[in-house]
């Protein structure tokens, strides 16, 4: 897993991407939990990656209220 806030870099936890940005984590895909030794095991990897997450942003001094998102630009595509 990654430091999150630290580098552009992914990781996975089964079909959930996690990207990390420097003002941004990014959360899709789709996971799941299941009672069982494997389910156990993919929640405390969340929980360990979201627990790392918190604690980054509660000892970030001056956190803005809102940072500001500049839409993507769109690129032509040159295959076209």
């Amino acid at each position: 897993m990654f430091k999150p806030f630290q580098g552009d870099e992914s990781s996975a936890i089964y079909d959930l991407t996690l990207e990390n940005g420097l003002d941004r984590i990014n959360i899709y895909g789709n996971l799941q939990i299941t009672k069982d030794q494997d389910g156990l095991k993919t929640a405390k990897a969340l929980h360990d990656f979201l627990t790392q997450l918190t604690t980054e942003l509660e000892n970030t001094d001056s956190l803005p209220d809102k940072i500001q998102i500049q839409d993507q630009k769109e690129v032509e595509n040159p295959f076209l």
